[in-house]
């Protein structure tokens, strides 16, 4: 249980002290990343994974450095990623880098969420570094991604997961946690379309019409019958809460949507006892969960989960950068750290 916050005696003065610090800490946290998962050419390696590069990484990657103010590593991944991601159609780019084909890109397909964190670091960029190159690049994406990767099924807007492959004449996959709320409203204030307001709207009401198992939690991937109607858990994936669906709780809370069925949910379920300990995943179907805990990456999303859902919370429980074994786990991580700081929760005492 999260302990009621202090009193501030002096709140100006706190608060100030308190904005240094998360400073400090965003920086801290930034650099720890940085030595370990970017190349010095600027590309962010997934060490987990045959140490490919995505552009959901780049893209983060971009984010945090901004963040943390580090405007030389924002150049130089953006600098790697237009050489090498860039697709030559439009202004969204590649999903994936491999290091050991030749070319090192075999599928051109976009990835969503990656266009849409690049864009958001883009166009924030834009605003702290007063650099117009950045916005121009960051509306170009959200106007692409408007263009390539916004369906309507039904009465809803969807968010494609890539602009080919997810939809055919009877069915469209989605994937509800490439539905980042706060990238979202910021790309809508740099391009403004009532589509991006109409994209978050519905996004938000299947996130709460698609939940299942005994936990009642959004699965990593969801079909949807091309004439619309309630969703089901997709074919050809497994039916899982998990690595990817972890980001839904994030995505909500970090836009302050705490309150969300979904978000309780996950707190539920990551409160779950097992012999283990906090679970990693769990089957919709069966209800089983793994073998393994939950590593670093999903316990921060957990604590500032129930964080955000009290209003307080302690920062230094939340884990670091350092503790993540592995590239994914430290990007959650990170991003934990980040949404923390954005929803500005009172401190509560250890």
């Amino acid at each position: 249980m999260l302990s009621s916050p202090r009193r501030l005696l002096i709140p100006g003065l706190l608060a100030g002290l308190s904005a240094v610090a998360a400073a400090a800490s965003r920086r801290e946290e930034w650099q720890a990343f940085e030595r370990r998962f970017v190349s010095p050419e600027g590309r962010i390696v997934d060490n987990g994974n045959r140490n490919v590069s995505h552009s959901e990484g780049q893209g983060y990657g971009l984010l945090a450095a901004l963040r943390a103010d580090d405007q030389p590593t924002f150049d130089r991944i953006l600098t790697w990623t237009l050489n090498h991601l860039k697709r030559p159609s439009d202004s969204l780019f590649a999903w994936r880098w491999q290091p050991d084909t030749s070319p090192h890109v075999t599928d051109l397909n976009n990835a969503s969420d990656g266009d849409i964190y690049i864009a958001w670091a883009l166009l924030e960029g834009a605003r702290q570094w007063a650099n117009p190159v950045y916005r121009r690049l960051g509306q170009a994406i959200g106007r692409d991604l408007l263009r390539r990767c916004v369906v309507q099924v039904g009465p809803r807007w969807v968010l494609l997961p890539g602009a080919f492959g997810f939809q055919n004449n009877s069915r469209v996959v989605v994937n509800l946690s490439y539905y980042a709320f706060a990238a979202l409203r910021v790309i809508a204030q740099h391009l403004p379309d009532p589509a991006w307001s109409r994209l978050e709207r519905d996004g938000l009401e299947l996130i709460r019409d698609s939940r299942f198992g005994m936990y009642q939690l959004p699965p990593d991937w969801l079909e949807l019958p091309r004439e619309g109607g309630r969703g089901v858990m997709a074919q050809g994936w497994p039916k899982r809460f998990s690595f990817d669906a972890i980001r839904i709780p994030l995505n909500l809370c970090w836009v302050g949507l705490a309150a969300e069925p979904a978000v309780s949910a996950a707190i539920r379920f990551w409160n779950s006892p097992t012999p283990r300990g906090m679970p990693a995943w769990v089957d919709l179907m069966t209800n089983v969960t793994p073998s393994y805990a939950a590593p670093p990456g999903i316990v921060a999303i957990a604590r500032l989960s129930e964080a955000a859902q009290a209003g307080e919370g302690n920062p230094n429980r939340l884990p670091r950068v350092a503790t993540a074994a592995d590239y994914y786990s430290a990007v959650l991580v990170l991003k934990a750290h980040l949404a923390w700081d954005d929803l500005s929760l009172t401190q509560a005492r250890p």
